[in-house]
């Protein structure tokens, strides 16, 4: 009997990996980012929905109904985002409509895709920034695409609660809104200048009929696809921007190599980069001023780790192979960005002292060599505490222990999209990225960490 037990685990262990992999096909997710738990509880969900108890018969019923995989796909890809989210990004978007497009383009349209665009914050914040900045409404169309129908179906109401506004600066909410309670209707005037469409990026006939983009929002979704998403995804956008076109990217992409036409912007915090002319398929890593900012920190004025080592100092302590595991310095990362949360996080005050001792026992265990099960805490935690970025540079620390780089840095990559200035993870992703040659991407860390130093 218990042998059979056993079988029945590794078949459903099998069952799993099969339905990640099709998640990967389909829509490029790298299960490693979310966690396999994450897209489990997607599938118990789901099956609980379809009445099924058998993982195997969900799987094939998978297989065989698109409808049903797109439900999974809505369960498991549950944007996060808001209104202005890291205002840099629009700042330089703003003065570059003033100073640069504007001049050289009296008359003409400005044309803008935001893309995923979630449920509409982006797009919709594009809009008024634009609008703020003195463009006319006439002059301007926004494309804004999701892979997901129900995210496009709230985008297109325009009707948003409190958190859709978390931004310091909310004078726009009074101008460009109506209040009706709790909710805040979103004017006319601003919706009809945004155009939604829902797609799949990795779609080979995804925008294939629209004409090239003077502006790209494409933020924080490449570090969720596998390697072969993300350079489909990067070939996409090189053919839908124009040249001289600008695209934006997330702070936790800004070492992803990109074609060799694409130069960073000058401007802190913002992670644009303009495409110039270059030869054609040439690939590159990105050299040019590192100040690429964009918004992870309009610098959501989080204090620096309590750590304020500098870099040579922290590289010589940190360099063994076997570095030592560090303590957690907060349990709560509120207003943090999730692009692919849990259908229902915990509350984040809840349960305090427990996660506490999780995550002190996941250290212990590792400083012990128990790195097996240190991994396995930590990714119990994660499961039910997604937004914790001490968390995920504690589980990237243990893979690294572990000899396994790659999750490592995808752990120290999501950490700092979590939390934008977190210094240790920060600092290990450079360290990564010198160890295998990736030599652009570490200095442009490094000067992040320095910049947060001054």
């Amino acid at each position: 009997m218990p042998a059979l037990n056993f079988e029945l685990v590794d078949e459903n262990v099998m069952t799993q990996t099969a339905i990640e992999a099709l998640l990967r096909q389909k829509i490029g997710l790298d299960a490693i980012t979310i966690g396999s738990n994450t897209i489990a509880r997607a599938v118990n969900r789901r099956m609980t929905d379809c009445g099924l108890t058998d993982i195997n018969i969900y799987l094939a019923k998978l297989q065989a109904s698109p409808q049903e995989l797109e439900e999974l796909i809505e369960t498991v890809v549950i944007p996060e985002t808001w209104f202005f989210r890291d205002r840099e990004p629009f700042v330089f978007l703003s003065r570059y409509v003033q100073s640069e497009w504007l001049p050289k383009n009296a008359g003409k349209t400005l044309r803008v895709l935001s893309l995923p665009c979630s449920t509409g914050e982006e797009p919709y914040s594009i809009a008024i920034a634009l609008q703020e900045a003195g463009l006319n409404p006439i002059n301007f169309w926004i494309d804004a695409a999701d892979i997901s129908k129900v995210a496009i179906k709230k985008a297109l109401r325009g009707v948003y609660g409190k958190n859709s506004f978390r931004d310091k600066n909310l004078d726009f909410r009074d101008r460009y809104f109506t209040s009706t309670g709790d909710l805040y209707q979103l004017n006319e005037s601003v919706r009809r200048k945004v155009n939604f469409i829902q797609g799949n990026i990795l779609d080979r006939y995804f925008l294939v009929s629209q004409h090239p983009y003077d502006v790209i929002f494409c933020r924080n979704v490449l570090i969720y696809f596998d390697e072969a998403g993300r350079q489909q995804t990067i070939q996409l956008l090189n053919r839908l921007l124009k040249k001289q076109g600008i695209l934006f990217l997330g702070h936790s992409e800004s070492g992803q190599k990109l074609p060799s036409q694409f130069d960073s912007v000058r401007h802190s915090l913002a992670f644009a980069y303009r495409k110039t002319e270059s030869l054609e398929g040439e690939k590159v890593e990105v050299k040019k001023n590192p100040n690429k900012g964009i918004f992870s920190a309009f610098a959501r004025e989080s204090k620096i780790a309590e750590n304020n080592d500098n870099f040579r100092s922290y590289k010589s302590s940190t360099t063994n192979k076997k570095s030592a595991i560090p303590n957690p310095q907060s349990l709560s990362c509120d207003e943090t960005p999730q692009l692919l949360p849990t259908p229902s996080l915990p509350s984040p005050v809840s349960n305090t002292q427990s996660a506490t001792a999780d995550l002190a026992t996941a250290r212990r265990l590792a400083d012990r060599g128990q790195l097996q099960e240190a991994a396995k805490l930590c990714e119990t935690y994660l499961s039910q505490n997604r937004t914790n970025a001490d968390a995920y540079v504690l589980l990237g620390q243990v893979y690294q222990a572990k000899g396994d780089r790659l999750q490592a840095e995808q752990c120290f990559q999501k950490a700092t999209y979590l939390k934008p200035n977190h210094y240790e993870g920060l600092i290990h992703l450079a360290l990564l990225k010198e160890e295998r040659g990736d030599i652009a991407g570490a200095t442009i860390i490094r000067q992040r960490i320095q910049r947060m130093e001054k």
